[in-house]
């Protein structure tokens, strides 16, 4: 993939089928979410009733929904039956159906917005973030990606200079996903593993990544309703 826009957001238009090298997003809004929660595992409940706040707890439920709403279509099975893990990387992987290896997928939410990948046999990452004007974007460049791009921001006036900072952080993020790294300094050697990243166009108030570890046939996207 190449750091270009991609996209027109389709209506409920992917899967089952999803072809070797190609990488599938979907995105739903989080906010519209109302009904039960019983195809969480008992786990993903308990971590949900934690949040303090409700919107956050209704976010993070609907976003996690989503995934098993996603990953059940291609995968023939309900939602609720599927076992979800993690590597040893941190990277989500489906545990059942134990066949289902091949299905690799990461997810990201902001807002009301939430974002799935779900790719074949190969590294994904996907970020999501809601522009905020609150972030001192030239400080936290300096520390996360260093000097060079840290200047490039501050020559840019606002709302461009904030606008470019997520650009970035979705960027990396979405590496980091697809590595099973995370963000990493600056100066990490591991920054420099391939990674084939795609800006996806979100519209107003939001900038979202996918990262993919090989060079895809194409990304294709969806909106639906949870």
């Amino acid at each position: 993939m190449s750091e270009a826009e991609t996209g027109i957001w389709e209506q409920d238009a992917l899967g089952p089928d999803l072809p070797r090298g190609e990488v599938h997003i979907w995105r739903a809004e989080v906010d519209t979410w109302e009904g039960s929660d019983d195809d969480l595992s008992d786990e993903e409940r308990a971590r949900a009733a934690r949040f303090r706040f409700d919107r956050d707890r209704r976010r993070w439920t609907a976003a996690h929904l989503l995934v098993r709403r996603v990953l059940a279509r291609y995968l023939s099975a309900a939602p609720a039956e599927i076992a979800l893990g993690a590597d040893e990387n941190g990277r989500p992987l489906v545990l059942w159906p134990s066949e289902a290896t091949w299905l690799c997928f990461s997810l990201s939410h902001a807002g009301n917005v939430a974002l799935v990948a779900v790719t074949r046999e190969q590294g994904v990452g996907v970020d999501v973030e809601e522009l905020r004007s609150d972030v001192d974007a030239v400080a936290v460049a300096e520390r996360a990606f260093g000097d060079a791009v840290a200047s490039a921001l501050a020559g840019e006036p606002e709302p461009v200079r904030t606008q470019r900072f997520f650009e970035v952080w979705t960027r990396e993020e979405a590496r980091g996903k697809c590595r099973g790294t995370g963000l990493l300094e600056p100066d990490d050697a591991r920054r420099l593993e391939a990674a084939e990243v795609t800006d996806l166009e979100m519209g107003h108030r939001y900038v979202a990544a996918v990262a993919g570890s090989h060079r895809p046939g194409g990304v294709r996207t969806c909106l639906v309703a949870l």
